[in-house]
């Protein structure tokens, strides 16, 4: 099995069809497929082989879809960098990945060039940007040191295709293994739940960093449709290009989906083309939802997952939003069921699963689940139990099977789509010399889900400003790990009697009157 494969099938079935639409190129699918071949040719011409790793920081475009499927296709492993990190976890991503080569756009090429003196490991750096920029290979001068005809490399059970990273709670992000198996098995999951087709054509908004869209790419060039590219998520642009391009599908946080909905000048754009929006990441206020299907017009559905899982696990399908939003509205509320060849349970302390309305853990097995995480057999050994993956997840489940997200196991926030765990705020809190305790929280935010708030003590004379705090971890942190708010509490923190903060006791006075623990 090689991904690969997906590719090579819908160009011998549809060679003239366009593939791809990305700002001023227009490519179908015999091109494309040329250019994939061209590009994992002379990829082995730099002496990338079998299970080396090819690194990308890029924004999204048709040249970041053609790196995920000629890396993968060399049977070398893909390794998305989210750009929005700061450079010194880029760096440990790079490092820790054992990174051979760097795929770097122009818009991020600074930070590269910044690391790069602390990249050792690094051999070929290609540029994917139209500029020639001094020591990198131009990306299409490389496409022309290949030979088209690659034959994708047929690979054994269990090899991988990428590493995709995510925050850590010690600050240290963890590498998922996917292997091929895995990412097929998504795309034959994704293909019986959500009902697209070869005539659509699906923009790629969120980032392809992210595996929400990043799956999405492999889906939608397996059956054959159409991809469009945002360089990355701009209300503005993605409404011109949904109205000029006749965007059918996409897939979108629920913040991205309430920027549109606001935009001012929305109402000037022809989007009758959309025909479903699939939103993760979160579940959608049930009353921005409403109104986001009667002003879009289209369908909608919800996938839940994780990248262990490649990443779907459960789905509310656009039945269930039309069904709920003609009756009860409670459903909307839900992520679903599981998707047809993935087990999932709710279970107890005891692995015994919960009865309808008691809270348990999300645990999932099936094809798609991860290899496990790169270079760390305990936290591997940690998640995947018994065959089962662990997601950390909290939830209860109803008599017909639908799973209603309540809490998160671990201390993870998730705001505007982006995971942020706590211990990893807090450990930049606590390196200022004013702060005597902290604990980070989510607390609900009408744009981002969620947002990243700081509960403090201080040490005895000591003052700090909300807007100091703010900008000594702007030092540290992304912008979307910062927090939004700072709260000053007098005394000490709540605590247990083990002498651990009660996160839920400062949680609760922010949560009183939600429906759920979970944005």
């Amino acid at each position: 099995m090689n991904i690969a494969d997906g590719l090579k099938k819908a160009a011998a079935l549809n060679p003239a069809k366009t593939a791809v639409i990305c700002g001023g190129a227009r490519l179908n699918f015999e091109k494309l497929s040329e250019r994939v071949d061209r590009l994992s040719s002379a990829l082995a011409g730099l002496g990338l082989k079998r299970r080396d790793k090819v690194a990308i920081l890029a924004l999204n475009c048709h040249r970041y879809l053609e790196t995920y499927y000629a890396v993968p296709q060399l049977g070398a492993i893909v390794v998305p960098v989210n750009f929005r990190l700061p450079p010194q976890e880029i760096k440990y991503i790079l490092d820790h990945s054992e990174s051979r080569a760097l795929v770097v756009d122009d818009a991020l090429a600074p930070i590269a060039e910044g690391l790069r003196p602390q990249l050792p490991l690094i051999e070929s750096y290609i540029s994917i940007g139209d500029e020639p920029r001094e020591g990198y290979i131009a990306f299409e001068e490389l496409l022309e040191r290949g030979a088209p005809g690659f034959e994708p490399e047929q690979l054994e059970d269990g090899e991988l295709l990428g590493l995709f990273y995510t925050s850590g709670t010690t600050g240290e992000p963890k590498g998922v293994m996917l292997t091929h198996r895995n990412v097929q098995s998504n795309v034959d999951h994704s293909d019986l739940v959500f009902q697209y087709f070869p005539d659509d054509i699906y923009l790629h908004a969120a980032p392809m960093f992210h595996l929400a869209d990043g799956a999405a790419a492999f889906s939608n060039t397996a059956r054959g449709a159409t991809q469009a590219f945002t360089p990355r998520f701009d209300p503005t642009e993605v409404l011109e290009v949904i109205s000029r391009e006749r965007v059918t599908t996409t897939v979108l946080v629920p913040t991205m989906i309430n920027l549109l909905l606001h935009h001012p000048n929305r109402e000037s754009y022809d989007l009758s083309s959309l025909r479903q929006i699939t939103y993760g990441a979160s579940p959608i206020a049930p009353e921005t939802l409403r109104r986001s299907m009667e002003v879009f017009g289209c369908r909608f559905a919800q996938g839940y997952g994780l990248t262990e899982a490649a990443p779907l696990l459960t789905v509310l399908s656009a039945a269930d939003h039309a069904d709920t939003m003609k009756q009860d509205m409670h459903l909307l509320a839900s992520c679903g069921k599981p998707v047809p060849g993935v087990d999932v349970r709710v279970v107890d302390s005891g692995d015994r699963d919960v009865r309808p309305g008691e809270v348990g853990e999300i645990i999932a097995r099936g094809a798609n689940i991860m290899a496990g995480y790169w270079k760390r057999p305990e936290d591997t050994a940690n998640a995947i139990r018994g065959g089962w993956l662990r997601t950390g997840d909290l939830a209860t489940v109803d008599a017909e099977g639908y799973l209603y997200l309540v809490d998160r196991k671990k201390d993870m926030i998730v705001t505007g789509g982006e995971n942020v765990f706590s211990t990893e705020v807090e450990a930049v809190l606590f390196k200022h010399p004013s702060i005597r305790e902290a604990a980070v929280i989510g607390v609900p935010d009408e744009t981002w889900g969620e947002a990243v708030h700081a509960c403090i003590t201080l040490n005895e004379n000591h003052h700090v400003s909300e807007e100091e705090l703010i900008d000594y971890c702007r030092e540290y942190l992304a912008i979307y790990k910062l927090p939004r708010s700072v709260e000053v509490l007098d005394g000490e923190l709540p605590k247990g009697g083990t002498g651990k903060i009660l996160k839920k006791e400062l949680r609760e006075r922010h949560w009183k009157g939600q429906a759920r623990r979970i944005s």
